[in-house]
């Protein structure tokens, strides 16, 4: 058995020259399994036995032959998936073709239905005018601007259905969207905003302030010995004592333009907008008072806490990153002081 290839050497019309058993098996084998590639719709119309007892009938060695047996089982497990790929992802497309006709057909049987009694009246009008009968020609006017009319109203209420539905597909859409942007700006375990949009409303305020003069407070809080409150009463209690602390921040600053936020860990953040220091620190000295006198309930025991706080105007001519370090800097040295306590940083007094 003689097999052939172009040579590589010359250009234009090459000569042809002999190919070996192996190297022929080979290119027919390729070509073979390119060639089914491209004919996806009819896999399961394939045979590859004739090219298997096309292999055979080289006389190849034991090895080989056994070896094109596991390619031949190779190449009919590939097709065996890409029939039931290729059955699947045209059942899918017939799927969606049905969908849109049906949905045609069924806009189109609509208008139908609505011309038939206008069709009808409207041979009502022409039986009546070849008859020159003018009290039954006006009667089938009559009935052509009536069934007109009934046509108007049925396609006018068609048109607001529509309204209506696509109306609440979009609402129902724009909930789902802002509830998946709220997942994303809120801390799971508080529900209060996350880290990532403080940054982003610190920079907000910040700017908002220096356009306009006004006064913000910027306000960092921290859980005291809060590793000694995991250590001692186990993790889930930590995250009982933070939801409380959340939560009672939160009460604390009702209004509107209030800013909560879980900064990290036991620490909080709160942006207090057009708020002077005066009114920033009645409220923070009440927001200690009120966490002192709170506790959660434990299986064997009662767990407490108490807060600290660094308490920062916004000043004007520096950064929000520097606004941020002076109030931490407040709250690191209310620790540094003996906890359960604040510090303006501006002053730098005890409370």
């Amino acid at each position: 058995m003689m097999l052939w290839k172009k040579s590589k050497e010359k250009a234009g019309d090459s000569p042809e020259v002999p190919l070996g058993p192996w190297e022929g098996s080979v290119r027919d084998i390729l070509s073979y399994y390119q060639t089914t590639r491209l004919q996806l719709v009819r896999l399961d119309k394939l045979d590859f036995m004739p090219l298997l007892k096309k292999l055979r009938s080289l006389s190849l060695p034991h090895e080989l032959a056994g070896g094109l047996d596991q390619l031949r089982l190779a190449f009919e497990d590939a097709r065996r998936k890409e029939v039931q790929d290729g059955k699947r992802y045209l059942g899918d497309l017939r799927q969606i073709l049905w969908s849109s006709i049906d949905q045609v057909c069924r806009v189109l049987e609509a208008g139908d239905r609505q011309m038939a009694p206008l069709a009808k009246a409207r041979q009502h009008l022409q039986m009546a005018l070849a008859q020159s009968d003018l009290e039954k020609a006006r009667a089938a006017i009559r009935e052509v601007l009536k069934t007109l009319s009934q046509v108007d109203q049925q396609r006018l209420g068609t048109i607001q259905q529509l309204e209506q539905s696509f109306r609440q597909q979009m609402e129902l859409l724009q909930s789902e969207l802002q509830v998946a942007q709220r997942e994303l700006q809120v801390d799971g375990l508080t529900q209060v905003y996350n880290r990532a949009t403080f940054d982003q409303q610190l920079r907000k305020i910040h700017q908002l302030s220096y356009l306009t003069g006004q006064k913000s407070c910027l306000l960092m809080f921290d859980i005291d010995h809060f590793k000694k409150i995991n250590d001692t009463f186990g993790h889930p209690a930590g995250d009982l004592i933070i939801q409380l602390v959340a939560k009672t921040i939160v009460q604390a600053f009702p209004r509107k333009s209030d800013f909560v936020a879980r900064y990290g860990g036991e620490e909080f953040a709160v942006i207090l907008q057009n708020t002077d220091l005066i009114e920033a620190r009645e409220l923070v000295a009440k927001l200690l008072v009120k966490i002192r006198g709170q506790s959660v309930k434990l299986t064997q025991a009662t767990c407490q806490c108490t807060i600290s706080a660094g308490i920062a105007a916004s000043v004007k001519g520096e950064t929000p990153e520097q606004w941020l370090t002076r109030a931490d800097r407040g709250l690191y040295q209310a620790k540094q002081l003996g906890r359960d306590r604040f510090i303006i940083a501006e002053d730098q007094k005890a409370s």
